[in-house]
This record gives C-alpha cells, structure tokens and sequence, in this order.
C-alpha cells in the first residue's frame, strides 16, 4: 500500500495519512470499513466488493487516523474514494469519495487552523495519484466524481478551483469531470 505521510504532532492529537493500492490488495477489514464509509453518502449494500472488483482497475485510497485506535471507526478509517475504470469508450475513471460524517469540515466561529480538512486532503490526493498515472502508453482523459449531494456539491466546486483545476461540470448530469493535461472528452 503506497502511503503519504503526515508530521508527526507534538500534542498528542492524532495524525491522519492517506493510503491507495488496488482493490484486491484490501484486507478483508480495510474493504469492510472503506464500504462503511462509502455507504454514509452513496446507497450502496454487500453486492459492492463484487462490483469493485469486476473493473479492470479499481484503486482503493484510504484516509487513516495514526494510532488507529485514536478514533472511533474501524480500522481507523476516516475517508476513502473507490476509483473504477470504465471501458475507453465511456470515460476513463469514476470516483467515489466520502469522509465519515464525525470528521467532515464543520464551519466554526473560531476555527482551529491545525484542523486539516480531510475531504480536500484526501481529494487532492486522489486527483495527484491519478494525474501521475497518465503517460503515452495509458492515456486518461479525466476522473469523473458523482456528488452524494447539495452539500458534496458545494464542497467539490469549492475544492477544485477552475483556476487550478480543469473541471467541468455537468448539471444535467450532476458529475463532475477533471482532466488531465488539458485533455478531456
């Protein structure tokens, strides 16, 4: 499992990293917690490690509290996105991303700046793993991601600046699309 490390906090506070690897690579109580997360914003039952694991190439990333044992979730499990590839004449990858209700960003009246916001950190991290995959051999043309709602919505039109980012989205269809170097559908 390939991971991106946090520094370490002097105050006793846990630390958070993101984690991805194949799907296939979960452990059994990994695909379980990333399922229990998912499933607080996208209906989603059992039948979802058997559509995970149909596509060609599914990438699990995990948000993970450091000790584990520092949050109340399995396996320390804050976030996590499900990216599945889709046949080259649809789109290239499909993105679910979710943060457990208990750790999404709060508007505060004095907000705490060490407070990392985990949808945008796990966010970012998706979009950067997938951007360094792109190559001539395995030309991407853009990550697609299904809001679960109004609120994701928001976060999302708030987290990917059109001036960083080169995101469509598609109201009709309520999907957004991010491309990869300029390329796109």
């Amino acid at each position: 499992m390939a991971r991106q490390e946090r520094p370490t906090d002097s105050l006793g506070q846990p630390q958070f990293r993101n984690e991805h690897c194949a799907y296939s690579e979960l452990s059994r109580r990994d695909r379980h917690a990333i399922r229990d997360i998912l499933k607080t914003s996208f209906p989603i039952g059992k039948s979802s490690h058997e559509l995970w694991s149909e596509f060609r190439d599914t990438t699990a990333f995990i948000r993970r509290a450091e000790p584990a044992d520092s949050v109340d979730l399995a396996e320390g499990v804050i976030g996590g996105a499900i990216v599945m590839s889709y046949p080259e004449d649809q789109y290239d990858y499909l993105a679910y991303i979710a943060i457990h209700p208990a750790f999404r960003h709060r508007r505060r009246f004095f907000p705490r700046a060490n407070d990392p916001h985990h949808g945008s950190e796990l966010l970012h991290y998706v979009y950067d793993v997938m951007h360094s995959r792109v190559s001539p051999e395995r030309m991407q043309r853009c990550l697609m991601i299904e809001p679960a709602g109004d609120d994701a919505l928001r976060f999302y039109l708030k987290a990917l600046p059109t001036n960083e980012y080169p995101v469509r989205f598609d109201p009709e269809e309520r999907v957004f699309a991010v491309a990869y170097d300029g390329l796109t559908l």
